[in-house]
Protein backbone atom coordinates (compact mmCIF):
# COMPACT_ATOMS: atom_id res chain seq x y z
CA UNK A 1 0.00 0.00 0.00
CA UNK A 2 2.41 2.52 0.66
CA UNK A 3 4.18 1.80 -2.65
CA UNK A 4 1.07 2.60 -4.12
CA UNK A 5 0.81 5.73 -2.37
CA UNK A 6 4.40 6.61 -3.11
CA UNK A 7 4.13 5.77 -6.72
CA UNK A 8 1.29 8.25 -6.93
CA UNK A 9 2.81 11.34 -5.41
CA UNK A 10 5.66 10.77 -7.53
CA UNK A 11 3.44 10.70 -10.84
CA UNK A 12 1.34 13.48 -9.17
CA UNK A 13 4.70 15.44 -8.57
CA UNK A 14 5.66 15.01 -12.41
CA UNK A 15 2.26 16.24 -13.50
CA UNK A 16 2.85 19.19 -11.90
CA UNK A 17 6.43 19.78 -13.48
CA UNK A 18 5.35 18.90 -17.14
CA UNK A 19 2.67 21.77 -16.65
CA UNK A 20 4.76 24.23 -14.89
CA UNK A 21 7.61 23.49 -17.25
CA UNK A 22 5.26 24.22 -20.22
CA UNK A 23 4.96 27.95 -20.18
CA UNK A 24 8.87 28.00 -19.08
CA UNK A 25 10.18 26.10 -21.84
CA UNK A 26 7.92 28.41 -24.50
CA UNK A 27 8.98 31.66 -23.52
CA UNK A 28 12.95 30.31 -22.97
CA UNK A 29 12.30 29.17 -26.37
CA UNK A 30 11.16 32.43 -27.71
CA UNK A 31 13.74 34.25 -25.55
CA UNK A 32 11.34 36.62 -24.16
CA UNK A 33 10.85 38.14 -20.83
CA UNK A 34 7.87 36.75 -18.38
CA UNK A 35 6.31 40.50 -19.21
CA UNK A 36 6.37 39.75 -22.75
CA UNK A 37 4.99 36.38 -22.67
CA UNK A 38 2.09 37.64 -20.17
CA UNK A 39 1.24 40.45 -23.29
CA UNK A 40 1.94 37.32 -25.68
CA UNK A 41 -0.23 34.98 -24.23
CA UNK A 42 -2.71 37.87 -22.89
CA UNK A 43 -2.63 36.82 -19.45
CA UNK A 44 -1.07 38.77 -16.08
CA UNK A 45 2.78 38.84 -15.44
CA UNK A 46 1.61 37.60 -12.19
CA UNK A 47 -0.32 34.45 -13.79
CA UNK A 48 3.16 33.62 -15.53
CA UNK A 49 5.46 34.17 -12.45
CA UNK A 50 3.04 32.04 -10.72
CA UNK A 51 2.93 29.27 -13.40
CA UNK A 52 6.88 29.18 -13.34
CA UNK A 53 6.84 28.77 -9.99
CA UNK A 54 4.98 26.19 -9.18
CA UNK A 55 2.49 27.69 -7.30
CA UNK A 56 -0.40 27.16 -10.11
CA UNK A 57 -1.31 25.82 -13.32
CA UNK A 58 -2.70 27.00 -16.44
CA UNK A 59 -6.35 26.62 -17.24
CA UNK A 60 -7.01 23.34 -19.48
CA UNK A 61 -7.35 26.52 -21.97
CA UNK A 62 -4.08 27.86 -21.71
CA UNK A 63 -2.51 24.83 -21.14
CA UNK A 64 -4.31 23.61 -25.37
CA UNK A 65 -2.84 27.58 -26.96
CA UNK A 66 0.36 27.19 -24.85
CA UNK A 67 1.14 23.83 -26.48
CA UNK A 68 -0.42 25.15 -29.66
CA UNK A 69 2.48 28.18 -29.70
CA UNK A 70 5.00 25.74 -28.71
CA UNK A 71 4.87 23.39 -31.64
CA UNK A 72 4.00 26.56 -33.93
CA UNK A 73 7.11 28.43 -33.14
CA UNK A 74 8.94 25.41 -33.44
CA UNK A 75 7.71 24.84 -36.92
CA UNK A 76 8.55 28.79 -38.15
CA UNK A 77 11.93 28.61 -36.44
CA UNK A 78 13.10 26.49 -39.33
CA UNK A 79 12.24 29.44 -41.61
CA UNK A 80 12.94 31.98 -39.08
CA UNK A 81 15.76 33.33 -36.53
CA UNK A 82 13.98 32.86 -33.11
CA UNK A 83 14.06 36.25 -32.58
CA UNK A 84 11.85 36.75 -35.52
CA UNK A 85 9.39 34.58 -34.17
CA UNK A 86 7.83 36.27 -31.53
CA UNK A 87 7.94 39.63 -33.83
CA UNK A 88 5.89 37.39 -36.15
CA UNK A 89 3.46 36.21 -34.13
CA UNK A 90 2.38 39.62 -33.00
CA UNK A 91 2.44 41.75 -35.79
CA UNK A 92 -0.78 41.99 -37.87
CA UNK A 93 -0.45 40.62 -41.27
CA UNK A 94 -2.32 41.06 -44.27
CA UNK A 95 -2.77 36.83 -45.28
CA UNK A 96 -5.02 37.12 -41.84
CA UNK A 97 -7.06 39.96 -42.48
CA UNK A 98 -4.32 42.34 -40.52
CA UNK A 99 -4.56 40.39 -37.48
CA UNK A 100 -1.99 39.27 -35.69
CA UNK A 101 -1.26 35.00 -36.16
CA UNK A 102 -1.18 35.44 -32.53
CA UNK A 103 -5.12 35.97 -33.09
CA UNK A 104 -5.32 32.91 -35.10
CA UNK A 105 -4.45 30.15 -32.11
CA UNK A 106 -8.47 30.96 -29.94
CA UNK A 107 -10.00 28.66 -32.18
CA UNK A 108 -9.45 25.22 -34.22
CA UNK A 109 -10.70 26.75 -37.63
CA UNK A 110 -8.56 29.58 -37.14
CA UNK A 111 -5.05 27.33 -36.83
CA UNK A 112 -6.35 25.28 -39.51
CA UNK A 113 -6.27 28.84 -41.35
CA UNK A 114 -2.56 29.69 -39.74
CA UNK A 115 -1.29 25.88 -40.30
CA UNK A 116 -2.81 25.97 -44.52
CA UNK A 117 -0.68 29.85 -44.65
CA UNK A 118 2.66 28.35 -43.08
CA UNK A 119 2.49 25.32 -45.45
CA UNK A 120 2.30 27.63 -48.68
CA UNK A 121 5.04 29.74 -47.15
CA UNK A 122 6.75 26.10 -46.77
CA UNK A 123 6.15 25.42 -50.34
CA UNK A 124 7.27 28.45 -51.66
CA UNK A 125 3.43 29.84 -52.66
CA UNK A 126 2.73 33.46 -52.26
CA UNK A 127 -0.04 34.12 -50.32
Amino acid sequence: MAKSMEATRRLESRRVREHQSKPMALRQFLKITQEAFARLIGVSLRSVTRWENGDVQPDSEKRKKLDYLLTISRRLEESMDREHITDWLTTPNPVFLNKPPMDLVQSEYSRHVLEQELDRAEWGIPG
